[in-house]
């Protein structure tokens, strides 16, 4: 379980990862599709017609076995102690170290520490499979995301930056 303790707050956020379930893995792979292609298309590089198929295709190269596959872990994000479930997160244990596919906190509960300790947590399973780091991709626009990481000690390794050109 992980313990968040934010700055001039008592306030203590607790989260416990319980692997996702089947049941729960349909809907969370059809809104990740969703997500990853919107992502591609507010980013410029792919366009609103070819992005569900370039989604669909990038994500079962990962997945070949759905929830099935090795050392990809799924983990639904459990409140304590209520055991609501605030959000879901994509772990695999790879040659390289983690690597932190998808961290998703649902709408009502961001903002109030799910993602830090979650996070957390997901580094504690990563040691806990031998990994020695734990790696992730954030896109550029994505500023709270960017900032939660450096705040847990994540550093930039490369920066892919775009401008685009009016003709």
């Amino acid at each position: 379980m992980a313990e968040t303790s934010f700055a001039g707050s008592a306030r203590r956020t607790m989260v416990r990862l319980d692997p996702l379930t089947s049941a729960e893995f349909g809907p969370f792979f059809s809104g990740l599709l969703e997500g990853y292609a919107a992502d591609h298309v507010r980013t410029g590089h792919w366009t609103q017609e070819e992005a569900p198929e370039r989604a669909r295709d990038e994500v079962q190269k990962l997945l070949p076995d759905g929830l099935g596959t090795p050392n990809h872990l799924f983990f639904s994000i459990r409140a304590e102690p209520s055991d609501e479930k605030v959000g879901v997160i994509w772990l695999a244990i790879e040659p390289r170290g983690a690597f932190v596919y998808d961290l998703l906190v649902f709408e009502p509960h961001r903002r109030k520490g799910y993602a830090e300790s979650a996070m957390r947590e997901a580094e504690r399973v990563s040691r806990e499979r031998g990994a020695e780091r734990i790696t992730l991709h954030v896109f550029g626009d994505n500023e709270g995301a960017r900032k939660l990481y450096q705040k847990l000690g994540y550093t930039e390794t490369n920066v892919l930056m775009s401008k685009p050109l009016s003709p």
